[in-house]
């Protein structure tokens, strides 16, 4: 009896015209050979199916015309009849985007679409966001991803040569085979965990063995071996350079932990910390966030060691070499320009002073390596809806530079988002923050220094984060609470985002990792 350990699985091929004919047969038959079903999916334009032609058009055109071949000798042309818009990447146990120029044209875009937001680039965009997901793609396949760069960025692949140098520039690394006896065959593919990649449509056959073994490997028990979280943070494991970060803390409370946590791993790394704040005024840690004694009421617990307690103190007390360093905070109010209203006298000259200034803002943040927003319910009051706070992640973004966050502070980036657009950065990716299991009916106190030193409670958060953050990332993005889990952090370039307090010597390692990881790291935690 033939085996087939693919029974039940299901495998999405992406196709246009110019593919290869032989390529195609080949995924019909070897996995329909080993129990999988096969969809060739495509765009149809609200047709029930389209007929594509193989690469050899243009000369079969020619031939056609001039009579020397009829349409029966020619075995190149192939229907497609699933609807890329209509289904989803996790409908699949693998996604293969065909050779040679089928992704191209996939790629074309009308004039209300940009690259980004073509069918099939989503599609597989979507799929590469998942590590349950196979994803494939020989020759020229992955010109399908480069309009997301950042989903290629730290990953190994192969692929044909003319297509490198875009592969590359999107992050990626080439490797080809140093001692390989022939041109074709098994060492030609690469696996990068849930990426299989070719270097032409001559590897095909050994192409679909290592798919099916990937989708094996993902489909065990546990799940696939490579969603499971890294080893333990070490040093050794990043390469130690001198690097300058940008650390944004609430002029209204901070929660001391998240502060001290990432911080603390920055020194260690050698890095070099500026801090910030809206006005420039010196900010405070929250209280209860040094009082060891404090029990969370949504965990029924402290949450503050008497350690973790004292190192806050040092920070808040401007009499320690700590707390000395929150004197000296700039202020983003002198740093970032203010966006004028509409109804401005002589709005259009405010505007164009106000781009003029952006642009020199790109120019200014080009010496900090990275942004950390720090946690607490201060950032609810003065960061979260701030503009000038949006438009510093926005700079970091354009220069895809990372921007960390911590609890509250992640909806800093919620909210930031082009002002033509008005959708969030967050649109697409995943993300944690404060999930509502952990939400505070009462709040914790916001903190304020107005030559007085003010202590009161607003209430329960003012915005539920997860309410936010799952609007925010949009049908192709996820938010992640990990309810029950001890820690959160989610990376997924350019952005690393710590679900609470718990989470902020984590949130400042990943970072770290991001930064000078080897390879850099661009996903993890989900």
């Amino acid at each position: 009896m033939v085996q087939q350990p693919l029974s039940g699985k299901k495998i999405a091929v992406l196709v246009e015209s110019q593919y290869i004919p032989e390529e195609l047969q080949i995924y019909q038959k070897k996995f329909k050979q080993l129990g999988a079903t096969v969809h060739l999916v495509s765009r149809l334009w609200g047709q029930s199916s389209q007929e594509f032609v193989s690469e050899l058009e243009v000369d079969d055109a020619k031939k056609l015309k001039d009579g020397t071949l009829s349409l029966d000798d020619m075995p190149q042309f192939l229907t497609a009849d699933v609807d890329v818009e209509k289904v989803k990447p996790e409908d699949y146990d693998a996604v293969v985007m065909a050779a040679n120029y089928t992704s191209v044209r996939l790629r074309w875009y009308q004039p209300d679409e940009t690259t980004r937001s073509t069918p099939a680039v989503r599609f597989f965009a979507r799929a590469m966001r998942n590590p349950k997901i196979i994803k494939g793609a020989l020759c020229h396949g992955l010109w399908i991803l480069t309009p997301y760069p950042e989903l290629l960025a730290g990953r190994e692949v192969i692929c044909m040569q003319v297509v490198q140098a875009d592969i590359e520039n999107a992050g990626a690394t080439v490797r080809f085979p140093k001692n390989a006896k022939e041109r074709t065959g098994i060492e030609w593919v690469l696996t990068d965990n849930d990426l299989v990649t070719g270097h032409s449509k001559d590897e095909a056959e050994a192409f679909v063995e290592v798919i099916k073994d990937q989708i094996l490997l993902a489909a065990q028990p546990g799940g696939p071996p490579w969603a499971k979280n890294d080893p333990p943070f070490s040093l050794d494991s990043v390469t130690r350079s001198r690097r300058r970060i940008l650390v944004l803390l609430s002029e209204w409370g901070y929660w001391g932990e998240e502060l001290v946590g990432p911080v603390e791993v920055f020194d260690t790394a050698g890095y070099d910390v500026q801090f910030i704040t809206p006005t420039g005024k010196r900010p405070n840690a929250i209280p209860v966030s040094m009082d060891p004694d404090f029990v969370d009421p949504a965990l029924g617990r402290p949450v503050t060691s008497e350690e973790m307690a004292e190192k806050v103190r040092q920070w808040d007390n401007p009499a320690t070499p700590k707390g000395q360093r929150l004197e000296h905070a700039d202020s983003l109010e002198a740093l970032v320009p203010e966006r004028p209203y509409f109804s401005a006298p002589a709005a259009v000259r405010l505007l164009e002073r106000y781009y003029s200034a952006l642009a020199e803002l790109d120019h200014k943040l080009g010496a900090y390596d990275a942004l950390l927003i720090v946690g607490g319910t201060g950032p609810l009051v003065d960061l979260a809806n701030n503009q000038r706070v949006h438009d510093l992640i926005l700079s970091f973004s354009r220069a895809g530079r990372p921007v960390a966050a911590e609890c509250y502070g992640v909806t800093c980036l919620a909210f930031a988002r082009d002002w033509e657009d008005r959708r969030s950065i967050l649109w697409g990716k995943h993300v944690t923050g404060h999930c509502k299991e952990y939400d505070y009916k009462d709040g914790t106190a916001f903190v304020k220094t107005r030559g007085q030193f003010l202590d009161f409670n607003m209430g329960p958060p003012p915005y539920p984060l997860e309410y936010i953050l799952r609007d925010a990332t949009g049908p192709e993005g996820q938010y992640h609470g990990n309810v029950g889990h001890g820690l959160s952090v989610i990376v997924d370039f350019p952005f690393i985002t710590g679900r609470s307090t718990p989470d902020s010597y984590l949130t400042g390692q990943k970072l770290v990792e991001v930064l000078d990881g080897s390879p850099p790291l661009r996903r993890w935690g989900w």
